[in-house]
């Protein structure tokens, strides 16, 4: 499907060369009556051959097809019109009329080309003449004259380009490659003094007779050459879109949803090449191809391509691929829904619409191998009592209608981000995701349960559900999600039975299990008392001389049974269990033992960071063992690390205490500085020598209010003379963008991810403190 019109914008640019092209014809066929030439043979061999060599065109641009440039000046080497260029130039662009009407499939299209190249061609026959009345020879002549022709080609089209709302990206000085433009020149160039050097030698010689010419024989010839190159040409581009067309049908049937649009307007964009492709509820335009497609269930949309590049008008070929692309497009998105379907089918209780089993399965395996470490997760089994009572009672349309109503309350009251499925005939189960604590599981378990066991009327009975559930909690990333599964099914049983031996019979539970943070508590508290921790470290760097400066010190564990136990919860249940200082004690030890040496390697490296909680500085817990730690390593320079939110627990004799740290020599950083609830008071009340900025402040350095705030801090760091640290840096991208808003020092998996002591050793013996190694 395709329209065909003339752009409103450009209508007062063109009618001045249509006027042209009008002019120019029309003066050639006034002079052709009035004075006939010498051989209609070569006039109608120069009007043929252009038409020939219309389809001919060479990329000039950086792109591979467009812009593109025609060769039919070449025909002008050879004058029809002896003694009268610009008559010739007429009869010249009478080829050029009907090719351009051929090829552009538009009158009007046809006129404006004809009258841009007329202005082109007295251009060319205008720079040939001034320069052999000069008496330059006619080989160099040629060349500049063919120059003088692309030129004028060039300027007439960027500045009918400069005078649109819409620039066409293919035709623009930005797109032209000026080397290819040289080539064309010179290849053309060569043609012409080809065609000079066979007539007016290589005939002549042929015939036995130099005066002999066959002119119009030379025409035909290099019309014909250029056809043959312009088919091969066609027969390159329907190679190519060919392949890109299957190339399509590969690529679309695994897109989804909206994917699948997006990737359906890359497609017809690269394919039939246009300035623009979108999917919209009309049809095309004027100048615009498109095609009904279906890619969801709804009302049919258009898949429309917009303004050729080139500014060419889309052809046959452009309408089929674009035909087969929504096509393809529409077959994909069917296919996947009836994939979707059939999966929603197989995974879905077909009475209450919930998850089954097998559903449940996999989303518990996803979000247990799919979680970070420092966050938990939690199952609750629910056991609906007395179901088979109310069942024979009230009947099974009645058991149906509960079943549903719970189903339809536990959705509510998960909110849409827990994952409620039926497994078994009156057992259902919520997974909680992106947890800190067991209490948040409970909290999350308890209003659950509060929304399931709401009194309900249900066939004229007022009904009030109980249910007996079993809460299983897990803090870092399973082995085996199944053990999980199991606790919180054992404690649903131990719920039940507990209460029915009770007497609050009518009430529904919940009960915990304890067995799985037992069992860690004792991982935890064994690792701890046998010094089994262990620390990654990551590098410090100054941007602005490439050099490492400072490693950070992470701890780290690894369970031989649970394999690595998070960061976060292993400090949590260090803090539960009493243990956080003896912890920080092991940590602060092996960090500065690693730096003597790691500085013993690279002298320059003399700086170790530490983290602690707020209250771990004060004289009766950990500050003096820290101002001891520093004495006994006067070559290292020891960093003590305070989140920035443990500062609201700060007291007056808190800041004492850092400022003692400060006087014996430690260092002191506030970490994570602009999370969601920092606070500016903390960069005001509490002494520090290092602020570190939080990643989530860069996450987006495309937006100007984050650049703005990093200069801000950044300025903030440099009066007050703090060192500033941009935490998060995962590309060079990001590293460049930071450096040039004026950030000196970073952090982050772009410069080094942690890792153990043993590895430091081995990077820095390598490389040094080079803080890129990334091309080393």
């Amino acid at each position: 499907m395709k329209r065909v019109g003339v752009v409103k914008g450009d209508l007062a640019f063109v009618l001045p060369f249509i006027a042209f092209a009008f002019f120019v014809i029309g003066n050639a066929a006034v002079h052709l009556v009035r004075s006939p030439p010498e051989s209609w043979t070569l006039v109608l061999a120069v009007i043929a051959s252009v038409i020939i060599c219309g389809p001919f065109h060479v990329g000039i641009g950086y792109d591979r097809g467009f812009p593109q440039a025609g060769v039919s000046i070449v025909i002008l080497a050879i004058q029809p019109m002896n003694g009268a260029t610009f008559a010739g130039v007429g009869v010249w662009a009478v080829g050029v009329l009907v090719a351009q009407i051929i090829l552009k499939r538009s009158v009007w299209r046809g006129l404006y080309a004809t009258g841009l190249a007329s202005v082109g061609g007295v251009a060319f026959v205008a720079t040939r003449a001034g320069l052999e009345s000069l008496g330059v020879w006619l080989i160099p002549s040629l060349f500049v004259a063919t120059a003088a022709y692309y030129a004028v080609m060039l300027l007439g089209e960027f500045a009918r380009q400069w005078g649109r709302a819409e620039v066409d990206r293919g035709v623009s000085a930005a797109s032209v490659k000026p080397s290819r433009v040289v080539l064309l020149v010179f290849l053309v160039g060569t043609a012409m003094s080809l065609m000079h050097f066979i007539d007016a030698t290589v005939i002549g010689w042929l015939e036995g007779d130099p005066a002999v010419r066959r002119s119009s024989f030379i025409v035909l010839l290099t019309g014909s050459v250029f056809y043959v190159l312009a088919q091969r040409t066609r027969s390159e581009d329907i190679e190519e879109r060919l392949n890109a067309v299957v190339d399509a049908a590969i690529e679309l049937p695994r897109e989804h949803a909206e994917a699948l649009g997006l990737a359906l307007q890359r497609r017809t964009r690269e394919i039939v090449r246009a300035n623009e492709v979108e999917l919209r509820p009309s049809g095309p335009g004027p100048d615009e191809i498109g095609a009904p497609v279906r890619l969801e269930s709804g009302p049919e949309q258009y898949l429309v391509a917009s303004r050729k590049l080139g500014g060419g008008p889309f052809s046959r070929d452009d309408e089929r691929a674009i035909e087969s692309l929504a096509h393809l497009a529409t077959e994909a998105a069917r296919v996947q829904s009836e994939v979707d379907t059939l999966e929603h089918r197989a995974n879905s209780d077909p009475l209450t619409g919930l998850p089954n089993y097998g559903a449940f399965q996999h989303a518990l395996t996803e979000a247990n191998e799919h979680r970070p470490y420092h966050e938990g997760i939690a199952l609750l089994f629910i056991d609906l009592d007395n179901f088979k009572k109310l069942n024979d009672n009230l009947g099974h349309s009645a058991g149906d209608a509960l079943l549903q109503a719970i189903a339809s309350r536990l959705e509510r009251a998960s909110g849409g981000g827990d994952f409620v499925s039926r497994v078994g005939g009156d057992e259902f189960v919520v997974i909680f995701t992106g947890l800190v604590s067991v209490d948040q599981a409970k909290e999350s378990a308890d209003r659950v349960i509060d929304a399931v066991s709401e009194a309900l009327e249900l066939e004229g009975h007022n009904l009030h559900p109980v249910v007996s559930a079993g809460l299983a909690f897990s803090s870092h990333r399973e082995i085996d999600a199944q053990s999980l599964v199991e606790d919180a099914d054992r404690t649903m049983l131990q719920a039940k039975q507990q209460r029915r031996r009770g007497s609050d019979v009518e009430r529904s539970t919940v009960s915990i299990s304890t067995h799985r943070s037992t069992r860690l508590n004792e991982i935890v508290a064994r690792a701890i008392a046998d010094n089994r921790l262990m620390l990654a470290f990551q590098p410090i760097v100054d941007m602005s001389t490439g050099k490492v400066w400072a490693f950070e010190a992470l701890t780290r564990y690894m369970d031989p049974e649970l394999g690595p136990i998070s960061a976060p919860s292993l400090i949590a249940r260090a803090k539960r269990l009493g243990l956080m200082n003896e912890l920080t004690r092991q940590v602060i030890t092996k960090a500065l033992d690693a730096a003597e040496e790691f500085r013993d390697v690279v002298p320059s490296i003399d700086c170790m960071t530490v983290n602690l909680e707020l209250g771990q500085i004060s004289d009766v817990q950990l500050g003096p063992y820290i101002r001891e730690a520093a004495r006994n390593h006067p070559n290292i320079k020891l960093c003590i690390e305070l989140n920035e939110r443990s500062l609201r627990t700060m007291s007056d004799e808190l800041r004492r205490d850092a400022e003692l740290l400060q006087a014996a020599g430690v260092i002191i950083a506030l970490d994570d500085y602009g999370s969601d609830d920092s606070l500016v008071g903390a960069l005001v009340h509490f002494p520090m020598d290092i602020l570190k900025i939080d990643k989530s402040l860069i996450s987006n350095l495309g937006d100007v209010r984050q650049q703005e705030v990093i200069k801000a801090l950044q300025g903030f760091g440099d009066n007050l003379g703090h060192t500033v640290i941009v935490e998060g840096i995962e590309d060079r991208a990001a590293a460049e963008t930071l450096q040039a808003l004026g950030v000196r020092d970073a952090q982050g998996y772009f410069y080094g991810r942690p890792i153990a002591a043993p590895l430091v050793m081995d990077r820095l013996r390598k490389h040094g403190d080079a803080a890129d190694i990334t091309t080393a």
